[in-house]
């Protein structure tokens, strides 16, 4: 006979049964997606004047951790951010709560998708998509590397320069993960994983084995999770799925369609969905 024990797991033990089980339930929906991780360097007489992190997923390359001197070293920097994955993703994606990115990105031909307010409180966080792999026109030639492993020294200037802007920051940047497993007599069944972050929580992953499903596991994890967040004074909590996951079960929880990607990956849709506590307690 099953007995559920739900758990707060501060240590995240169970954090890749997790990530694993979502991974291979959506492999067996959408059949592999090739993912990849590149690292990409502007450099002008040997100073790291640009670089930027990105990750292939979902047949897109998401633009991550980001530094550029000026808008010009960002046309260098994106110019090889596109001819790296030309031909291997359908767009790219960024998202940010800087004014400053998101007006320059915006200049770049980026489009505005959608945007989550008081992310932080006061502030937005504006999600940007692009499908134009056309290269821009630039005023020089600078020095470019892309490479799959990190380099050291240059990555340091990047770190440096972010930590240099999150000090200039009136608003914290901290991120608090967060992460309750339900077992079985001892055995993982299932569990949900988010983080804090610019007074929101994220819903990272949720994920119960498929001989759960229908016990109204997923909904007691989602109980604990926004009560977690409630607890803590946090109120507007967001996730993402895609149209085969559960889109429907969302917003029965109240739950707001606030994004739409089409081909993400291809053949699919995801959505990003947006959930305010006080509008329902």
């Amino acid at each position: 006979m099953a007995r559920f024990d739900f758990i707060d797991d501060k240590q995240f033990k169970y954090n890749e049964d997790i990530f694993k089980g979502l991974q291979a339930y959506n492999r067996s929906q959408t059949g592999y997606r090739e993912k990849d991780k590149q690292n990409f360097y502007v450099c002008d007489d040997g100073e790291v004047i640009g670089a930027c992190h990105t990750k292939m997923a979902s047949d897109w390359c998401h633009i991550r951790r980001i530094y550029y001197k000026n808008i010009d070293v960002l046309k260098d920097l994106l110019n090889d951010v596109k001819e790296y994955y030309k031909g291997k993703v359908e767009g790219f994606q960024f998202s940010s709560v800087l004014p400053k990115f998101i007006k320059d990105f915006k200049e770049l031909g980026y489009v505005e998708k959608g945007r989550l307010k008081d992310m932080p409180i006061g502030g937005e966080n504006v999600f940007l998509l692009s499908t134009d792999f056309a290269p821009y026109e630039t005023k020089k030639e600078y020095d470019i590397q892309a490479t799959e492993q990190r380099i050291e020294q240059y990555d340091d200037v990047l770190k440096k320069e972010n930590r240099k802007l999150r000090k200039s920051l009136n608003f914290s940047s901290e991120t608090v993960d967060i992460q309750f497993v339900v077992l079985d007599n001892g055995k993982f069944v299932g569990g949900i994983y988010g983080n804090f972050k610019y007074d929101y929580l994220f819903i990272n992953v949720l994920y119960v084995k498929e001989k759960y499903r229908g016990r109204n596991i997923a909904t007691k994890l989602m109980d604990l999770i926004e009560n977690a967040a409630f607890e803590k004074g946090i109120t507007n909590l967001y996730l993402t799925t895609f149209e085969f996951q559960a889109l429907g079960f969302y917003k029965k929880r109240g739950y707001k369609k606030v994004m739409e990607i089409y081909d993400y990956p291809i053949g699919f849709k995801e959505y990003t969905v947006y959930k305010n506590l006080k509008e329902i307690r």
